[in-house]
C-alpha cells in the first residue's frame, strides 16, 4: 500500500519544466480516525518550478458517508482534481537548507526529496465532499414522531400531541389546506 509519497530528488536536479507522470491507485487514503477514501486511483504530474515541484492530481474514489437525511450509511462516490506547489526544504545538491516559503499552510517536500500527496489529497477530499449528502435524490428522511426510516416504506403510530402554544397556528394551517 502506497502512503502517496513519490520521490522527486531527480526530477529537483533537472531543470525548470521536466516532469513525471504517476498513477494513483491505492486501497484507500485515511482521512480521519472514520473517515475513509477507497480505492484512490487517477493520477498525478509532477512539474519542476524554481521552488520545488508543481503537482496537478486528478482523484476519483468512493468515501462511505452518512445520509444527511435518513442517517443511513452509503457509499458517496467522490471526484476531484488540485494543482498544489510543494517547496523545497533541503537544496539536493549540496545539502543545505533552504529558507522556509513565504505561505503560511506551504506543502513541503521532505529532507529527504520525498514528496507526500496525502495532506493535500485529504484537503481538497473535505473541500469536495457535500456538506449534507444523500443517499438518494428521493430519500424521504426520518419520521419526525418516531424516527423510522420512511424509505423503508409506509409506518403507522398514534398522531403527534400537538403543543397547546401553537393550536392558533395548527388551525391556521388546515384552514388555509382545505
Amino acid at each position: 500500500m502506497s502512503d502517496f509519497r513519490f520521490s522527486v530528488s531527480q526530477l529537483l536536479q533537472e531543470p525548470t519544466g521536466a516532469t513525471r507522470h504517476h498513477e494513483l491507485d491505492d486501497p484507500q487514503l485515511a482521512v480521519d480516525g472514520t473517515l475513509r477514501m477507497h480505492p484512490v486511483l487517477g493520477h498525478v504530474r509532477l512539474t519542476r518550478t524554481p521552488k520545488g515541484v508543481l503537482a496537478d492530481a486528478e482523484v476519483r474514489g468512493n468515501v462511505d458517508v452518512e445520509c444527511g437525511r435518513c442517517l443511513t450509511e452509503f457509499e458517496q462516490p467522490v471526484e476531484f482534481s488540485f494543482s498544489e506547489e510543494f517547496f523545497q526544504t533541503v537544496n539536493v545538491n549540496t545539502g543545505v537548507r533552504l529558507p522556509a516559503p513565504e505561505e503560511e499552510d506551504a506543502f513541503l517536500i521532505d529532507e529527504a526529496h520525498k514528496l507526500d500527496l496525502a495532506d493535500a489529497m485529504r484537503e481538497y477530499l473535505l473541500l469536495n465532499l457535500p456538506p449534507a449528502p444523500r443517499c438518494r435524490e428521493d430519500c424521504k428522511g426520518l419520521c419526525t414522531v418516531c424516527g423510522a426510516n420512511l424509505n423503508d416504506g409506509p409506518h403507522a403510530h398514534e398522531p403527534e400531541l400537538t403543543d397547546e402554544r401553537l393550536a392558533a397556528l395548527s388551525k391556521l394551517l388546515g384552514d388555509s389546506e382545505q
